[in-house]
């Protein structure tokens, strides 16, 4: 007899791919998600489960997906005991990286104001109305809640993480009208999506990977003729075209690769096959924006910085700032 995780992570699943078959995704993930499936099971995710498992199943209407703090479900209709069992099952899945979230009233104040990060491609709304949208390491899904107020077709969002699998489908239980689906894989684990989305959000993605304009040229696969790629990325505040290599860390990421000049970033993505580019925003991180909240119980972008000077890393290195571009074909 399978793990009632196991059955929920096949539930999920097949629910996931048949929403996008609904919307005409042809798309074979049988044998990736075999593989995920065999992968799933682990001491933790039996721990997210069984934190899990405390949060009521409650379906709503109640959805506000155009205001900073996504809230989902009215607390009116709570029972006694269940905002309680809530907050315990919420909390049990820290650390929340994205938000902020309500859920029946309990409010998650994520490490991310990601409100903050929204309002700068708020402005392109235009490209999630009607469209099919895939947003890449979608985390626990706040940028997804609040694509979904534009009636996209549908928002796919893609991250291999466990925790955020859990956090993602804590929230979304209670509002499974919205049109969503999450599926658990890595990107080059994605099957079928070539000229299949009319948007591609990849926010946090390009520094981790050690082929960026490789990347960026599957990112252009991804997308229609007439679609956009929506790239935020990290970037360091020189002139010139040219990008540094952290030795062994930046901000005590181990995993960040390349950080280019805001001219190399846009000579990448021409080198990847974009003809038009064109830079929505750059914004340096603030300690209001990344912060130690109850609901993070890690390091944040204060423990990141040179105490000494916050305009540079504990590293030394230019301290984060980041770029909005929107890249077509």
């Amino acid at each position: 007899m399978s793990h009632p995780a196991l059955t929920l992570f096949e539930e999920k699943t097949n629910d996931a791919l048949s929403r996008l078959t609904r919307v005409g995704w042809t798309g074979n993930f049988s044998d990736i998600l075999s593989a995920r499936a065999s992968r799933f099971m682990n001491p933790n995710v039996t721990r997210f489960f069984d934190q899990f498992s405390k949060i009521p199943r409650l379906e709503s209407d109640y959805f506000k997906g155009d205001q900073s703090v996504v809230e989902i479900g009215n607390p009116e209709m709570l029972l006694s005991g269940q905002a309680s069992a809530i907050e315990s099952g919420l909390r049990g899945l820290i650390p929340w990286r994205k938000g902020p979230f309500n859920l029946f009233g309990v409010t998650v104040d994520a490490e991310w104001q990601s409100n903050q990060k929204w309002d700068r491609i708020n402005r392109l709304g235009h490209l999630f109305h009607d469209a099919r949208i895939l947003d890449i390491g979608c985390n626990s899904g706040y940028y997804m809640f609040r694509m979904a107020g534009y009636r996209p077709k549908i928002v796919l969002g893609i991250d291999p993480s466990d925790l955020f699998f859990f956090q993602f489908h804590s929230l979304f239980q209670s509002v499974p009208q919205l049109p969503l689906a999450y599926l658990p894989i890595r990107l080059d684990e994605l099957s079928g999506g070539d000229k299949w989305f009319d948007t591609v959000v990849c926010m946090g993605i390009l520094y981790h990977q050690r082929s960026p304009i490789e990347a960026l040229r599957g990112l252009r696969q991804l997308i229609q003729p007439d679609g956009a790629v929506i790239l935020e990325t990290l970037i360091i505040d020189s002139d010139g075209d040219f990008s540094i290599t952290p030795k062994k860390s930046y901000s005590k990421m181990a995993n960040v690769y390349y950080l280019p000049t805001l001219t190399c970033l846009m000579t990448w993505i021409e080198r990847a096959g974009f003809q038009n580019a064109t830079v929505v925003d750059v914004t340096r991180t603030s300690v209001d924006e990344q912060r130690q909240t109850e609901w993070v119980n890690t390091e944040s972008l204060a423990n990141f910085l040179d105490p000494l000077d916050s305009s540079k890393t504990v590293e030394g290195y230019p301290a984060p700032m980041r770029a909005i571009v929107v890249c077509r074909i």
